[in-house]
């Protein structure tokens, strides 16, 4: 075989398989975007979270806090949410409450933030 060809066909195979990839999570999206139903809980590919309060043909109604809602697209929905699921940092480290207690809260007691002066220190 022509090492052109050897080549060519490397850089082909990737390609292919991205491609496939690719195909298969569109369809996926479609079919979720397609059942939306009243109650499911979704996220918008612009990271808006909210309950689905109504759908009519391409747009869905969103509920984003009490009382507030709103229409997007059907394509704008990125995905649902399961409200079970716990809330996961970009490291995949699960965060169990991501409030911050009062006694969590550090004081910096450093003399320079706050001379008897007036004046501040440079940043």
């Amino acid at each position: 075989m022509d090492p052109f060809s050897l080549v060519l066909l490397l850089l082909l195979v990737p390609l292919v398989l991205l491609s496939v990839r690719g195909s298969r999570q569109r369809k996926a999206v479609a079919q979720m975007q397609s059942e939306l139903a009243v109650g499911t809980e979704v996220m918008t590919a612009s990271g808006q979270f909210g309950t689905v309060t109504g759908v009519r043909d391409d747009r869905v109604e969103i509920e984003v806090a009490p009382g507030v809602r709103t229409w997007w697209l059907r394509q704008a929905i990125a995905r649902r949410v399961d409200p079970a699921a716990p809330v996961v940092d970009e490291d995949d480290d699960v965060v169990e409450d991501q409030r911050v207690a009062d006694d969590d809260v550090v004081e910096d007691d450093d003399p320079r933030d706050d001379p008897s002066d007036g004046s501040r220190r440079p940043a």
